[in-house]
């Protein structure tokens, strides 16, 4: 609490996994929590790793905007750590990225590294180390000088939209009841607000009232789109009380403004990032859109065959439940090293025989 209240700036890290058999948590901490910015460690010693270059690959493919801090400069001979810097300029140069690498040695380069890093032009590299505490002192001071993206990423609507409120996590807290922690996408939710809940395993929504709010682990009067908070709930249904199994992946609290309902098949604008073959109808793959996660089939594509870098219009229909999805909403699809990234562009509205479970 008291950090909360004599802090002038405030910056949340997201810890996100480095081994490739975490892949999926990293995609849904990029695509669901949608960060300002995104920070890629790099051992001196080991230089660039295969994996380095697939979280690249992500955020490039996200437009989150990227900085690079190479780590252990105090144990890399400097031959290796030579060449490994070579090389990071040169990824940081290539068609694919088109970013002016830029060392940090200074204080006096960190309004334009900020600045640059803001447009996407320029990828500030920090060299440190842990042990020395050197290039410590300029990695903070950089992170006191970025700016939110919060209006311009076009991933929230503004606080005076109808609430709409993504879950990525529940707690059960003794004393308290259910706890749904996540992040504010539109309008501003405040104790005693009435949202609807769900699509649950029935595709339904019900709906819950809003008890408290925590923000930072600190009790607040309101929350607003950009925050990642915390929501006491209960259930509005007479004789019914909230429990953990109610909830799944992918769950969203939505002001009955918006009417929200569940869809079972979408039309989203594609482009394959990385292919080893072909992708026909039929083909399967995991959807990462916001919060969900799930597999979905594609149901039509308007060409007969996609290979690597081809571009179509493809119809997808999730494999087990229906998910609140809406217009614009960027998708990341994968499957083994397979990488997709696309567009929603239609919301195909499903009559009543949709909202049965689809053939396995």
């Amino acid at each position: 609490q008291q950090v909360m209240s004599q802090s002038e700036r405030l910056v949340t890290f997201i810890d996100l996994c480095g081994h490739e058999k975490y892949l999926k948590t990293t995609i849904f901490g990029l695509v669901g929590h949608c960060p300002d910015y995104t920070m890629i460690i790099v051992n001196a010693n080991a230089g660039f790793q295969r994996m380095s270059r697939e979280h690249l690959g992500i955020a490039l493919a996200l437009r989150i905007p990227f900085f690079i801090v190479v780590t252990k400069i105090d144990i890399a001979p400097q031959n290796v750590f030579e060449e490994n810097m070579s090389q990071l300029h040169k990824i940081i140069k290539s068609s694919a990225v088109k970013r002016q690498p830029l060392v940090v040695k200074d204080e006096s380069e960190l309004d334009f590294a900020s600045k640059g890093l803001y447009n996407s032009e320029v990828c500030p590299l920090f060299c440190i180390s842990n042990v020395t505490g050197e290039g410590l002192p300029n990695l903070r001071s950089f992170m006191q000088r970025l700016n939110s993206r919060l209006k311009d990423s076009g991933l929230f609507k503004p606080p005076s939209a109808p609430a709409e409120f993504h879950i990525d996590a529940t707690y059960n807290v003794p004393g308290v009841g259910l706890v749904v922690g996540g992040l504010v996408r539109a309008g501003r939710i405040a104790p005693g607000s009435q949202l609807l809940l769900g699509p649950d395993k029935a595709s339904q929504f019900r709906p819950v009232l809003v008890k408290t709010l925590q923000f930072k682990r600190v009790n607040v009067d309101s929350v607003e789109s950009g925050q990642h908070c915390s929501l006491a709930l209960r259930s509005l249904v007479k004789k019914e009380t909230l429990k953990k199994n109610h909830f799944r992946k992918g769950m969203v609290l939505a002001d009955a403004e918006l009417s929200p309902k569940p869809t079972w098949e979408f039309k989203a604008e594609v482009v394959i990032l990385h292919h080893a073959t072909t992708i026909r109808e039929n083909y399967q793959a995991f959807i990462h859109c916001g919060i969900i996660r799930q597999c979905a089939r594609v149901v039509k594509m308007s060409s007969e065959l996609l290979r690597s870098g081809d571009k179509a219009i493809i119809t997808f229909r999730w494999g087990y439940h229906a998910e609140y999805v809406c217009l614009g909403e960027t998708l990341l699809f994968r499957e083994g090293r397979t990488k997709g990234l696309g567009r929603i562009v239609e919301i195909i509205d499903g009559a009543a025989e949709s909202f049965a479970p689809p053939e396995r």
